[in-house]
């Protein structure tokens, strides 16, 4: 059986995963998404890599719910929040400043976290 961590996320919705729509997929080239994003792809192509997957090859994967994190509600809201910063940077663009002021904070951010908890 094929588990993602509990704290884990989709990388295109940015929402953690859970049953039914959002419950965690891996495509061909191993990387994982929702159900509803995979489904909203307009071709089958990682959003990632741009490797080509074929449907049939998709897998649904499970949590993993016997790793409880601590504090999960501050720990996902700050991390959510980086991943927005980076969302916008990406498709909006922003200054080579604020570019590298928001990976040192990531970094630093990274630091305080324990190995299991961030991925």
């Amino acid at each position: 059986m094929l588990v993602v961590h509990a704290n884990s996320t989709c990388d295109v919705c940015l929402e953690s995963y859970s049953s039914g729509a959002h419950a965690p997929h891996s495509i061909t080239c191993g990387h994982v998404f929702c159900a509803s994003c995979i489904e909203s792809l307009s071709r089958p192509i990682c959003p990632l890599c741009r490797t080509m997957f074929e449907e049939s090859d998709v897998r649904k994967l499970h949590i993993d719910r016997s790793q409880s994190p601590r504090n999960p509600t501050a720990i996902a809201h700050e991390a959510r929040r980086y991943q927005q910063d980076i969302t916008r940077i990406v498709k909006e663009g922003a200054p080579a400043s604020e570019l590298g002021a928001l990976i040192s904070r990531c970094h630093l951010w990274l630091k305080t976290q324990a190995p299991d908890q961030v991925t």
